[in-house]
């Protein structure tokens, strides 16, 4: 999904994917080192993750439905609900 909109939207999006690609490739022990302190260490396995969360909300609501991800903090994915995308559709469609 991120390829598919990343392409539309950006020009140079193949150069920039491949940029971040060889990025994780060639990062050495103090980069993972700083990731790992700040919290931002993503390895595959969060990649796919994400990808299936992706995939799952698309796959039950559409686009439309993956659009409300970015409507407000409130509405962010907890953990479980990545791993289980229709806790997290359901969650945002109980009234407030």
């Amino acid at each position: 999904m991120v390829d598919s909109v990343g392409q539309r939207l950006i020009g140079s999006y193949d150069m920039l994917t491949e940029a971040v690609r060889r990025r994780r490739v060639t990062a050495g022990d103090a980069d993972r080192f700083v990731e790992h302190l700040l919290g931002v260490e993503l390895g595959q396995s969060q990649y796919e993750r994400g990808d299936a969360f992706i995939a799952g909300i698309v796959e039950r609501a559409g686009t439309e439905g993956l659009a409300r991800l970015w409507q407000s903090a409130q509405v962010l994915p907890t953990p479980a609900e990545i791993d289980a995308p229709g806790l997290w559709l359901a969650r945002i469609d109980l009234p407030d």
